[in-house]
């Protein structure tokens, strides 16, 4: 029931995110018998001119309102209004969806917190969560009132649409301001003539609220390209690399495989792990044992997360006596592979590949021809025989992040410098590790009020709940605005990793900031590729800007990266003029990510040495500056975003006067040559 409903949820969410906003809180129209979503119908229909007060006849958006009005697809607000300036909600997306589901009858009450039982979206979100098709924030909530962005609109219809084949324009002033994840789809957007009448200046503004009237255009726009008549819903494009591992030799190819492809990454682990003796083949051992027994059927310990949002499917393993582990079979009777491409791969001294056998587990797949590989296979190899299966190209996604990716340069104007998320970002902030209680909350108010910015904090420091405190207090206390101030927090390895969705919004709870301008995992995890993904869902949701990464190196950044969608947009080191990662810096800019240092100072004991190096103090003196600036500096113009912690007000308001002065190409290179590869901290 659950996968049906999700297949549904699919092929109706296109147009459902152009009917749910006309609902609103005073109005949400009845269940109709259906909407119609064969476009060359909808396309024949006679139009007649719309009556709505509030849409004059040479708006913009006029023609599309009366085109959606008439087929069925939008309605008024009131007989005579349309809201065009009005803005969609969660709850109103939800409603729409159970609507078009038939309005199908909840019997358990809401399960969300936020989601008032008898409100006229309270069965909608009751029936979503019960049956999959919309899942909530975690903690207990679902965020009904939350608006819709441009940029997520347009994402969730570009993905109804089959995620077509992405055209980047330069017709996009505002580009550096679209979240990498959301790339794709606006480059497809506007290139088919969807954005048409939205654009002022050529400025797509996708942070902005998604508005009535501009729904209206899309839709129209969408549904009168012939183009789009009947549309291919894929399961979502995407690749699994499955595999499975008992020595460790078929793990590199599948790898190695991730990356050629783009794709997910999952291993097949055995509830019972396979020991030396079990693979004693000399032996009357286990591996023997499950090979001759036809019912064989090693359980597997874990689960593929929504296979049908895959497209292809390329399982791995080792030859056992000229055949597949049995384990594989486990695998293949687990899971509806049905009109999916799928392939396998094995890994063998010597032994043959043949896997017909495993074609009857799923007779309706698309079974292309396997491969044997050695363990040691190199990665053009595997780029050839992928080349010749002729795949679906990677994740759009993934290759709109890739493609944008440019170095990131700082604006020491603006004292900001731009994301690969599209966001801004102060170049200078407070690190709040060891701050806590009424100090926290003080040292960050002195900070606002200092001009600084940019706050981090953890959920491992112990201190979100003073840090939201602080801002909230600072933004009625100094007439400052929420977009004002950049926050960062981080969900940490171990439970919090293990359990991402609860963590994340116990993070957005502590905080209550409404959102997160960015999330870092603070370490590298067994569960950190999973966690990340967690996040990527809060991004898409508007529940967190940007994410990111804490103690990150070029070995971790090359195994992490080609696992997640979404590119992160930071990676935060320990880096000081005693720990400089020289190497590891300009590997992190070029891929397009921003560097941010903690410890700028040394840190744990180390500073007061630091501060009063020879080279450093002298250098400070020569600028008439402090050495904690002359250190600040350094990392600022090497491109390395400066967090440095103080609870002293004196202190927190000179780390901030960085501006006035510029080191030489001299002071850098002294300050270079005192590098020690010296790292101060366990990690």
């Amino acid at each position: 029931m659950k996968k049906r409903l999700l297949s549904f949820s699919m092929a109706v969410c296109m147009v459902c995110l152009m009917a749910m906003t006309s609902c609103s809180a005073a109005e949400i129209p009845a269940a109709s018998s259906g909407v119609d979503m064969d476009s060359a119908k909808l396309k024949s229909e006679t139009r007649t001119v719309s009556t709505f007060s509030d849409v004059p006849a040479g708006a913009w958006y006029a023609e599309a309102v009366n085109y959606c009005q008439q087929n069925g697809i939008m309605s008024g607000t009131s007989s005579t209004t349309f809201s065009p300036e009005a803005t969609l909600t969660r709850a109103m997306l939800t409603t729409m969806l159970h609507h078009m589901s038939g309005t199908p009858a909840v019997s358990d009450a809401p399960v969300f917190t936020d989601a008032v039982a008898g409100s006229w979206y309270s069965d909608a979100v009751s029936w979503a969560a019960k049956n999959g098709v919309i899942s909530g924030y975690g903690g207990g909530t679902f965020g009904v009132n939350d608006p819709t962005t441009r940029e997520q609109a347009v994402t969730i219809l570009w993905r109804c649409a089959g995620e077509p084949e992405i055209t980047a324009t330069a017709d996009i002033s505002d580009l550096s301001s679209i979240s990498s994840w959301a790339r794709a789809a606006v480059y497809w957007a506007n290139a088919n003539g969807l954005l048409d009448g939205m654009m002022e200046n050529s400025r797509f503004d996708p942070k902005e609220t998604i508005k009535r009237g501009e729904v209206a255009s899309m839709l129209y726009h969408y549904l009168s390209n012939d183009a789009n008549s009947h549309p291919e819903l894929p399961a979502g494009g995407k690749l699994l690399v499955a595999y499975f591992s008992a020595t460790g030799t078929t793990r590199p190819v599948a790898e190695k495989l991730a990356e050629t492809t783009g794709g997910d990454l999952f291993e097949i682990v055995p509830a019972q792990p396979y020991t030396s003796a079990d693979l004693n083949y000399n032996t009357d051992c286990r591996a023997n044992a499950e090979q001759n027994d036809p019912s064989a059927r090693p359980a597997i310990a874990n689960t593929v997360e929504n296979m049908g949002q895959y497209d292809t499917v390329l399982i791995g393993y080792p030859i056992w006596w000229g055949r597949a582990p049995k384990i594989i079979h486990t695998f293949l009777e687990a899971y509806d592979l049905s009109g999916k491409t799928v392939a396998t791969f094995c890994t063998s001294g010597g032994s043959g590949h043949e896997d017909a056998t495993l074609h009857d587990y799923e007779p309706n797949a698309n079974w292309l021809e396997g491969r044997r590989f050695t363990g040691g296979t190199d990665r053009n190899t595997l780029e050839e025989w992928i080349s010749a299966l002729d795949l679906p190209e990677p994740s759009p996604a993934v290759a709109a992040a890739a493609s944008a990716a440019s170095k990131a340069d700082f604006n020491f104007d603006t004292k900001r410098v731009t994301l690969n998320s599209g966001y801004e970002m102060p170049i200078n902030g407070l690190g709040t590790y060891s701050l806590h209680g009424e100090t926290c909350v003080s040292s960050v108010k002195s900070a606002l009020a200092s001009g600084v910015r940019l706050i981090d904090t953890a959920s491992a420091y112990g201190n979100e709940e003073e840090v939201g405190q602080a801002v909230r207090e600072a933004i009625e206390e100094l007439g400052l605005k929420r977009e004002d101030i950049f926050v960062i927090t981080k969900i940490y390895p171990g439970s919090e990793m293990a359990n991402p969705e609860q963590s994340i919004q116990a993070c957005l709870d502590r905080l209550d900031l409404g959102y997160v301008d960015m999330m870092l995992l603070h370490h590298p995890d067994q569960n950190d590729v999973n966690a990340y993904r967690a996040m990527e869902k809060f991004v898409e949701d508007g529940k967190i800007r940007s994410l990111g990464l804490s103690n990150w190196y070029v070995e971790e950044l090359e195994e992490f990266l080609p696992q997640v969608s979404i590119a992160p947009a930071l990676v935060q080191n320990e880096i000081h003029p005693y720990y400089q990662e020289n190497d590891v810096i300009p590997y992190i800019q070029d891929l397009g990510i921003v560097v941010q240092g903690w410890y700028p100072l040394g840190g744990r004991g180390h500073t007061a040495e630091l501060l009063g190096d020879e080279v450093i103090s002298g250098i400070a003196t020569a600028h008439g500056v402090s050495s904690a600036q002359v250190i600040l500096r350094w990392n600022l113009q090497k491109g390395v975003v400066v967090i440095p912690g103080s609870s002293n007000p004196d202190h927190i308001k000179e780390n901030t006067e960085l501006y006035d002065f510029t080191l030489t190409d001299g002071d850098m290179a002294r300050i270079n040559a005192l590098d020690r590869k010296e790292k101060h901290d366990w990690y």
